[in-house]
C-alpha cells in the first residue's frame, strides 16, 4: 500500500519502481515481487523502456485495501485458520474459530471501505517503512 501511495492517484503519470522503492523505503527486490502480483491482478500496469514506468489502472479512491490484500496474498487469506491449523473447520474448530468467523466479516467490511486515497494521508505525513538500522 505504501508503494502504491507514491503513485499518481489518478493513474495518469508513470512512476519508476526505483523511485517508489526509495520513497517508501522498500527493498527493490521485495517491491518487484509485490508489483508483479499487483500487475497480474490488474491493479497496476507497467510500461517498459525509455519513458516507461508504472501506473494505477483505476483511480486511488476506487482501489480498496481488500483488493490489495487479495492481489498480494490471494483469497485464501480470508479463510485460513487464525492459528494456522490445517484441520480447523466448522466440524473441528480450533479455540478461536468462532471468534475468527465473526471478526472476518467485520475485517472485510473495514478493508473494503479503506481505499488507497485514504492511505495516502499517512504517506503524505511522512510515514514509511522503518529501517531496522535506524
Amino acid at each position: 500500500m505504501l508503494a502504491l501511495a507514491h503513485m499518481d492517484p489518478e493513474g495518469e503519470t508513470l512512476a519508476l519502481a526505483a523511485d517508489i522503492a526509495a520513497a517508501a523505503n522498500i527493498p527493490k527486490p521485495y517491491l518487484a515481487k509485490i508489483l508483479a502480483k499487483l500487475q497480474a491482478a490488474g491493479i497496476i500496469e507497467g510500461k517498459r523502456g525509455q519513458n516507461g514506468g508504472l501506473r494505477l489502472l483505476r483511480k486511488a479512491h476506487e482501489i480498496s485495501v481488500f483488493d490489495l490484500a487479495d492481489a498480494i496474498d490471494g483469497p485464501s487469506w480470508r479463510c485460513r485458520c487464525l492459528l494456522g491449523l490445517p484441520g480447523c473447520s466448522d466440524d473441528h474448530p480450533c479455540p478461536v474459530h468462532g471468534f475468527w468467523g465473526q471478526a472476518r466479516d467485520e475485517i472485510e467490511k473495514t478493508l473494503r471501505a479503506m481505499t488507497l486515497d485514504k492511505v495516502r494521508a499517512f504517506t503524505d505525513a511522512g510515514w514509511k517503512m522503518r529501517n531496522p538500522a535506524d
